[in-house]
């Protein structure tokens, strides 16, 4: 059975039994059902049974299949994947959490499964079926995040409706935890989820502690934001500002941060919309095309089972890969981007822990204190990649050594392939146009089986081979129609011969496969320099960010430089490590652990708000240190917009640039220059042929 006819067979099972397990799940609910009909004693009790929503029943599904998912083992790994993807969203409700989960994991599931029978309907080659699996990884990535990202932006336009209630019941109650109790109760399912938690913290006599476990565990910062300032204030007292209260100015100030970054995210998602699958959709058309220049052009098929052809193919592939990994990258937010990696079984772990591998990673790694070590250093800071020095290069390690055995398997496919286009390749009089007539489509076909019946008995003839090949045509069967005929016949099974005694692995493309090793060395350093050029473009919205927390927290009596330090810490996602190095050595002297915070952060705009803290901690009051942002914050308010347009319009750029690159590999790599390939082979061709009539 061919491999395409065993792929399809499993598809078509796998729709199979999920459709025999839906049925199933229908009649024990229906026996159910009538069992408990027959139990009730009252009437109006089965009608409300009856009468469920089915909303309830998907749900009660969705748990017995997180039930039965959690029991297959590969299905098992994928669900925890996506549970850890949303955990902190619902991390207070198991039941709407187990829900979400299998909610996203039967979609991407389903989707994935369909699409994948119409690539194998679509695609016949061994090679092409490799593709088909890269391009099944990459939709299954796609469709969790999307479906993450839609979450993620579902609970902040909620958030804000949530806070918009704070603020109506804080004006009828006066009360932060009433005024918290009573959102929540109006809330949807998830922002009434974290309200009721943070009443439960503002009520409890362990505030301090529960509010320390729920920074851990909440899915973005503005609600930490929101637990932290009704807290304080609850703790402390609300004051009246020139403006109105202060807790009622505090939370117009967050209202406005969540609906700019929810302003952000959209535009974002707008302007780089699709451009994922116009970078992945080239994996999709290239058999077409193949297909297609072969029905047309014939002798474009000659191209494609070259090794020049072959090579076209594999860096188209490559192009698509790449794209797609950097366009994930400009689409990843801010409270996912470069995040630390959760996973409890780290591969990095297992390898380094063989000895000989240690050895050779610690030797790769530069001297401490060095200038090569210091750069890498600061680089792993500035991409904020989770990735220790050790593990690094040991990525970049694994890496080389991958991508130079993979080249010089390919080296060795090749020649293979070449091997075989020389033994099959005829001399057909086929036009560059259309398609050769049958009959003469026929006699070349039996012409190159004779050909290529010579051409293997003579491969290992080493003296007279032109002489003994003369003789083996002359005893052939084939027909020629003048002697120059026959002696081109000879000629061209000699060169063949010679070209397949030159179908060997040379040094030259061991000494490539060791370039593109060192090549791919680099590429996680590369990558690096990109998360950081993406992460510059999104340091000044953080930075104001902090100036509109800092606003808030210095209209507090007993705000200090260090509560502001950890307010920060807290609320940040690229300055998180050096704030918190800096929180670690406070302690120790504040204008030590301030100056070595500034030698960290190269960041002017973020620099500026460091030196004023300097001032704040011992020459003059918080409130003066940044009475500046309360006058300016209007020109602050239109330069933030103005600066998150043009980051906007950057990331956009940089995502269509990427974006379309894979399409103009396609369309160059895989048509254009094969046909001016061939065409000049063509017409040389045309060109000797006249030569010879002449």
């Amino acid at each position: 059975m061919e491999l395409k006819s065993i792929l399809l067979l499993v598809v078509g099972c796998s729709i199979l039994l999920a459709s025999f397990l839906f049925i199933v799940y229908r009649i024990v609910e229906r026996r159910q059902r009538s069992t408990i009909h027959g139990q009730l004693q009252s009437r109006q009790l089965w009608e409300r049974l009856h009468t469920k929503k089915w909303g309830e029943r998907l749900s009660q599904l969705y748990q017995r299949c997180y039930f039965i998912f959690g029991r297959i083992p590969v299905l098992r790994q994928y669900v925890h994947k996506i549970r850890r993807r949303i955990a902190s969203i619902h991390a207070y409700d198991e039941l709407t959490m187990r829900r979400e989960t299998v909610h996203i994991v039967l979609i991407t599931l389903l989707l994935v499964m369909v699409t994948f029978g119409l690539l194998i309907m679509m695609h016949q080659s061994l090679t092409s079926l490799v593709v088909v699996g890269l391009t099944f990884l990459i939709l299954n990535n796609m469709m969790i995040d999307m479906f993450v990202h839609r979450v993620e932006n579902r609970l902040l336009k909620r958030f804000v409706h949530f806070l918009g209630d704070v603020r109506h019941y804080y004006h009828a109650h006066g009360m932060i935890e009433e005024a918290i109790w009573d959102a929540s109760e109006h809330a949807t399912h998830e922002a009434e989820q974290h309200g009721k938690k943070i009443y439960d913290i503002l009520t409890s006599a362990e505030a301090e502690v529960l509010l320390e476990h729920y920074y851990e565990v909440a899915p973005n910062r503005f609600l930490k934001g929101f637990a932290g300032i009704s807290h304080l204030i609850s703790e402390y007292g609300d004051k009246v500002l020139k403006s109105g209260s202060l807790y009622l100015n505090a939370l117009s100030q967050l209202t406005q941060e969540v609906q700019m970054e929810l302003l952000r995210r959209e535009k974002l998602s707008y302007l780089l919309r699709s451009l994922t699958i116009i970078a992945v959709a080239p994996v999709l058309f290239t058999d077409p095309i193949e297909r297609w220049a072969r029905d047309h052009f014939a002798v474009m098929g000659q191209f494609y089972d070259s090794k020049f052809g072959l090579m076209m193919k594999a860096v188209v592939y490559l192009t698509i890969i790449v794209a797609y990994v950097l366009l994930r990258k400009i689409q990843e937010n801010d409270e996912g981007k470069f995040a630390r990696s959760k996973r409890k079984r780290k591969w990095e772990k297992v390898l380094y822990e063989l000895p000989w591998i240690r050895i050779l990673v610690d030797r790769l790694v530069p001297p401490l204190f060095s200038k090569t070590y210091e750069r890498i250093k600061n680089l792993l800071k500035d991409g904020n990649s989770p990735l220790p020095m050790e593990w690094l290069y040991l990525h970049r390690l694994v890496y080389a050594v991958g991508s130079g055995i993979v080249v010089l398997i390919l080296c060795i496919y090749l020649h293979i392939v070449g091997s075989q286009q020389i033994i099959n390749v005829t001399n057909n009089p086929a036009m560059m146009l259309g398609r050769v007539d049958a009959q003469e489509q026929i006699k070349a076909d039996e012409g190159l089986k004779i050909e290529r019946e010579i051409t293997l008995q003579m491969q290992s003839q080493r003296e007279s081979l032109h002489e003994k090949v003369a003789e083996a045509v002359e005893r052939s069967t084939i027909q020629f129609k003048n002697a120059v005929d026959q002696k081109s016949t000879v000629k061209r099974i000699v060169a063949k011969i010679e070209r397949l005694r030159d179908e060997y692995l040379k040094w030259w493309e061991l000494l490539v496969s060791l370039l593109i090793g060192w090549i791919a060395y680099s590429i996680p350093i590369g990558l690096l320099y990109f998360q950081k050029r993406m992460r510059q473009m999104d340091m000044k919205n953080e930075v104001d960010q902090f100036h509109t927390m800092i606003g808030i927290l210095c209209e507090m009596d007993r705000t200090s430089v260090e509560s502001i330090l950890e307010w920060l810490e807290r609320f940040s996602s690229i300055f998180k490590e050096p704030l918190q190095r800096c929180l670690l050595h406070y302690e120790a002297g504040a204008e030590q652990a301030l100056e070595d915070l500034k030698e960290e952060v190269s960041y002017v705009p973020f620099l500026r708000t460091i030196e004023k803290l300097q001032l704040a901690v011992d020459k003059i009051p918080v409130r003066e240190a940044f009475d500046d942002l309360e006058s300016e914050q209007s020109y602050y308010r239109e330069l933030r917009k103005q600066e998150m347009e043009r980051v906007l319009n950057a990331k956009a750029n940089w995502g269509q640039m990427i974006g379309f690159t894979p399409l103009y590999a396609l369309i160059f790599l895989y048509l254009v220059i094969p046909l001016v390939y061939t065409s000049m082979n063509q017409m040389q061709n045309y060109y000797d042929q006249i030569q010879k009539i002449n």
